[in-house]
């Protein structure tokens, strides 16, 4: 019955098509794949880093969470959840008259959205007291990523030009996403000596 429902649902993969959001990969690019790549090898070398700090008696919640933070965005990199969600939402607040407030809505939604990632990440820097010290290059691939979320999210007009740019023929979110990951991946393998 349950596998029936999801069948039927549009929640098994997404893409965007007409400013709605379909069944379908989000993003079907090379890239978009290499990105996915990425994600997952960061995600089994995080995982692989807290087995080890586990073993060794170690603090490795650390390596644990963001193990499972990369997980899920690995797994939004090709679902395009936050479409959506945005689509939901936007369905739910032309359905119910308050889509005149949409503007007000998203500034509150990205205020929130900014200062959950900026309590989140300092609450990580207090739970790892100064031990966060030896893992200083994951922390600025961490910053990264979560900035990138945020500017994806944060949708203005002027950011989506920026990260919509090319360099080199990439496209600066492509660089930032990627680059973000390679530095959580080598600060894991850098760290990884001095345990």
């Amino acid at each position: 019955m349950s596998a029936n429902f999801l069948f039927q649902s549009n929640l098994i993969l997404a893409s965007s098509e007409d400013g709605r959001w379909h069944a379908g990969i989000g993003d079907p690019t090379i890239f978009g794949w290499i990105t996915v790549l990425f994600y997952l090898i960061a995600v089994v070398q995080c995982g692989f880093k807290a087995i080890l700090l586990k073993n060794h008696g170690k603090n490795y919640y650390f390596w644990l969470y963001l193990a499972v933070f990369l997980f899920l965005l690995c797994i939004n990199k090709q679902l395009d959840l936050q479409s959506w969600l945005t689509q939901s939402v936007r369905d739910s607040a032309l359905a119910h008259g308050w889509y005149e407030y949409r503007r007000s809505l998203q500034a509150a939604f990205i205020a929130i959205l900014g200062l959950g990632m900026m309590f989140t990440l300092v609450g990580l820097r207090i739970f790892l007291a100064n031990s966060w010290r030896q893992h200083k290059l994951t922390w600025v691939g961490i910053v990264l990523l979560c900035t990138f979320i945020f500017m994806r999210a944060a949708s203005f007009h002027h950011l989506d030009l920026f990260i919509n740019h090319h360099i080199l023929g990439l496209r600066v979110n492509v660089m930032l996403e990627i680059g973000a990951i390679l530095l959580i991946i080598l600060g894991s393998l850098i760290n990884k000596k001095r345990m």
